[in-house]
């Protein structure tokens, strides 16, 4: 029996054959009969030869004459007509098992055609589709009776199922049915399952059954886009399937299909309760979704760009561990160990670009290394807390994180079994002994991963460091000094092995004085060495032929935790030999082979001396030469007491320093729908809504936002992808998720439903600047304004209200509070623009005449940037001098102690000329 859309389909393919027939007929018979009723044959009748046809041509233009030529034309025009019709009935004839198969490729024939050949190709090609659609056999039934030998890895499913009066098969059928489908999802777990579409269906509707959540609709799509259906169309509009086709659809966890259950009988027995079937336990809504289960409007039905093996193997990826080591492409190798190193190193690298910085320089402040900040992004996205393997409300998959870098203090020297070995490997008896042309950049990366390694431990000690001599240290690792941290350059070799012979001294002797005191280390760990004893020392040396005795009596003693002698070249008397290749892989001879091969790290020379500048500049160290810093034009003379070893008094506790007013931050007039906050917590506002909004928005949506924000030009979908960590594959889907996210929260809050709040322009994505505002725009603007037409050190010029308008819209660093791969550099230039503003104020006020209103207010900018950034010396030397010339001294020693108490974390101290600024003066009054 014909279903009734198979019914409707034929009828519409009888009745476009006919209309495509008659329209065809009319123009290839009719036409000439209109012309021959009208103007007879073209040929003239009176003209038997062609001189006197010519002689015809020369005589003056008639209305006879007008008349036949138009006639001439018409036929020409109908003969041309009938050529294109043969030609297209030839080509859809020879092309009728195609078009059979696919009737796509009817459009794409079409494509092909200029305006002059489309209309006969449409009139025949229009008939031969109705025709197909008309002659095709029935599309089968999905419903068909099981059968137990025909059992597919694929699940035929058709929603809504029939009612139990209209299929009622006998009680033993079904349960043969139902322990044949059982063993089958037992034994052939299926990937996909196959479902008829019926009347009423929508993508949306089939995802939110088979797949729990309406939103993955996209993947169904992905996966049956192009797919040739019964009937020859195509999926090519995701709002629009037609009954009977198969579409395929991935198997969910979250979503577990309904059992199948035994149909009710007509009649049941009186002592048979009738059966209900089973029902799937709703789904929870996704937090930053709306209660809505209807489909969400927008043009955001695009295709997913996804396959069947990302579905397939999107599981698999997401419970594997994703690397130990960080690839630098032709600069080589390190291990997530040395990257958290950099990590930690970056931070310093900024305090001492700003402490550095002179404000009002036009030059910005140098960019971060790219290998550098590609190592330090990969150690913070391993350091970040992980989401949940099986997050069903996660919006933007990401890629996998890095392994955990090993704990502080740690060095790694390579990779084995997709792990990281320890420098424990290298404590072998007779010591080690590196050869082969990846040697040095080995040494190099060994370097690299024990002075990371010290940068973990700040303001600790570092638990292991090494001795080289100097020229070997200079070839290796150019432009350190002689002492800097964890690395020691001795003069020449023997020096380093005196030194090594004190560490082993030392070593002795601390655990001479552990063992005569055990109460003192009775509560350590196992395994685990106390913070008084030296460490591990690594000399790395180049054998000559006049220490070799004494290198060879170090190495006997190499042990595991204490000392580790390594040689680069010819080995020592009955040291292990390592060949290194190029890409790092260990070959080792004459000594016992490791459980797995290990690839040890390397680095190129550029890529070390990119590191050493970072270590160097982290450390307030110039890795060049070191040039002193003039003092700037308005530095006063008695600053220069930096001899001084008087130490500041800190205020009374029960005498509070007077503060000046605090900067207003209220938010200011919202002029359009939405404003954006990203100076401080990224916060969603809407006009006539005094509380937040979107606050149930997941994570990755605000960051979303503020990238968004911190590029009002816009960004392409790579460059988001690729910030964001996008899983590879997924950032098409997981970019329409983050804007049908945005779009719902921000209509629900604004009631706007015509526009879309993010722009979608081709790729690039940007917010709309007539419905989204942001704080970091009107900062950056009104910053602008503040000193665009003054000359900064000049005069008392600088419009007072404009800077403290610009400083009011910062309420605090970029994404304040979230752990962004991408917002350091953006957080650091930005908190230079307003530390500048306020620094170049604050040098105005100092020098010009400025009234006690004015100091105030320029006091009260100075405090509201320095409780955001308490370690900014710079702000802390203005705020200290102008609370000294306003006679505020005790305000003036508690910002000096602030400042003190954040440096003292990071292990650091105020400059001297900041010292002096607080210390006593009364031996400069006495010797002037």
């Amino acid at each position: 029996m014909t279903h009734p859309p198979q019914q409707r389909q034929r009828l519409t393919a009888a009745a476009t054959a006919g209309g495509t027939l008659t329209v065809t007929l009319a123009l290839l018979a009719g036409m000439p009969y209109v012309l021959w009723r009208a103007t007879g044959l073209p040929w003239p009748e009176h003209a038997p030869s062609l001189s006197e046809f010519g002689q015809r041509l020369m005589q003056p233009v008639s209305d006879p004459l007008m008349v036949d030529l138009l006639a001439v034309v018409g036929w020409v025009c109908w003969a041309a007509f009938a050529c294109t019709v043969a030609r297209e009935t030839i080509w859809y004839a020879t092309h009728l098992p195609h078009l059979l198969r696919d009737r796509h490729a009817h459009h794409e024939h079409m494509a092909t055609l200029s305006v002059k050949g489309s209309l006969a190709a449409l009139c025949i090609g229009t008939l031969a589709l109705a025709l197909i659609g008309l002659c095709r056999p029935q599309t089968a039934s999905a419903q068909q009776p099981f059968s137990p030998g025909d059992v597919r890895p694929h699940t035929a499913a058709t929603v809504p199922l029939l009612p139990a009066s209209v299929q009622q098969p006998a009680p033993a059928a079904v349960a043969a049915a139902i322990s044949v489908q059982a063993t089958t999802a037992r034994t052939t777990p299926a990937r996909h399952i196959e479902y008829t579409v019926v009347e009423g269906d929508t993508l949306w509707d089939i995802a939110r059954t088979h797949l729990g959540d309406a939103l993955k609709w996209p993947r169904i799509y992905a996966l049956n886009k192009d797919r040739v259906q019964g009937d020859g169309a195509r999926l090519t509009d995701p709002d629009l399937i037609q009954p009977g086709w198969q579409l395929t659809v991935p198997a969910s966890r979250a979503a577990t299909p309904p059992p199948v259950t035994a149909p009710t009988p007509a009649d049941p027995a009186p002592d048979t309760p009738p059966q209900k079937p089973a029902q799937t336990a709703p789904t929870q809504p996704t937090p930053d979704h709306d209660k809505e289960t209807t489909r969400p409007e927008g043009s955001d039905h695009a295709p997913a760009q996804a396959s069947r093996q990302d579905e397939a193997t999107a599981p698999k990826a997401a419970t594997q561990p994703g690397p130990p080591v960080v690839s630098l492409g032709q600069a080589g190798l390190i291990g997530i160990t040395a990257a958290a190193g950099l990590l930690a190193a970056r931070r310093y690298w900024y305090w001492h670009q700003h402490r550095r910085r002179e404000p009002g320089q036009e030059t910005e402040v140098p960019a971060l290394s790219p290998l550098v900040d590609k190592a330090a992004q990969a150690a913070h996205a391993a350091t970040r807390p992980g989401l949940p393997e099986a997050d069903p409300h996660l919006l933007a998959p990401r890629r996998t994180p890095p392994q955990q870098p090993r704990p502080a203090g740690t060095v790694t020297i390579g990779v084995r079994e997709d792990a990281e070995a320890f420098l424990d490997e290298l404590a072998l008896p007779g010591g080690c002994a590196w050869a082969g042309p990846g040697a040095e950049g080995a040494a190099r990366a060994l370097l690299v991963g024990i002075l990371t390694a010290a940068e973990r431990r700040r303001p600790g000690p570092p638990r292991v460091t090494a001795v080289v001599p100097h020229d070997l240290a200079e070839s290796l690792l150019p432009g350190l000094p002689a002492q800097f941290t964890a690395l020691t350059q001795s003069t020449d070799l023997a020096e380093a092995a005196r030194a090594a012979e004190q560490h082993v001294i030392a070593h002795a002797r601390t655990r001479d004085e552990q063992a005569t005191a055990p109460a003192a280390t009775g509560q350590m760990s196992p395994g685990s060495a106390p913070e008084t004893e030296p460490g591990t020392l690594l000399l790395l040396a180049t054998p000559d032929a006049a220490h070799a005795g004494q290198l060879q009596a170090l190495a006997a003693r190499s042990t595991p935790g204490t000392l580790i002698v390594l040689t680069l070249g010819a080995p020592l008397p009955g040291a292990a030999s390592w060949h290194i290749a190029d890409d790092g892989t260990v070959t080792i001879e004459g000594h016992s082979q490791h459980p797995g091969p290990l690839r040890l790290f390397h680095l190129t020379p550029g890529a070390g001396r990119d590191v050493t500048e970072v270590l160097l500049t982290a450390h307030g160290e110039r890795p060049r030469l070191r040039i002193l810093p003039t003092p700037g034009p308005h530095d006063d003379t008695e600053h220069d007491d930096a001899d001084h070893d008087d130490t500041p008094t800190p205020p009374p506790a029960d005498e509070p320093p007077t503060r000046p007013n605090p900067v207003e931050t209220t938010r200011p007039t919202q002029t359009k729908p939405v404003r954006l906050h990203v100076l401080g917590p990224v916060t969603i506002y809407a006009r006539d809504h005094q509380d937040p909004v979107g606050t149930n928005l997941r994570g990755e949506v605000h960051e979303f936002l503020a990238l968004l924000a911190a590029h009002p030009a816009g960004l392409l979908a790579s460059d988001i992808a690729d910030k964001l960590h996008l899983a590879p594959g997924s950032d098409q889907n997981a970019l329409k998720n983050l804007r049908r996210a945005v779009r719902r929260a921000l209509r629900a809050a604004t009631g706007i439903t015509a526009q879309e709040f993010i722009l979608l322009q081709g790729e690039l994505h940007k917010l709309h600047p007539e419905l989204v505002e942001t704080d970091l725009a009107d900062f950056s603007r009104s910053l602008k304004d503040a000193f665009s037409a003054s000359d900064g050190e000049k005069a008392w010029d600088t419009p007072l209200s404009a800077v403290r308008e610009a400083l009011s819209h910062y309420r605090g660093p970029f994404a304040h509070g979230s752990d962004y791969l991408w917002a350091d550099a953006i957080r650091e230039h930005l908190a230079m623009k307003a530390t500048d503003a306020a620094v170049r104020l604050a040098r105005q006020a100092e020098h010009a005449d400025a009234t006690p209103r004015e100091l105030d207010a320029v006091l009260a900018l100075l405090e509201h940037l320095g409780a955001i950034h308490p370690d900014h010396e710079r702000l802390a030397q203005h705020t200290i001098r102008l609370y000294q010339a306003s006679g505020r001294q005790d305000a003036a020693r508690h910002t000096y102690t602030r400042l003190a108490r954040h440096l003292a974390d990071l292990g650091l101290e105020p400059e001297p000329a900041t010292q002096a600024l607080v210390s006593p003066r009364s031996h400069c009054h006495q010797t002037r």
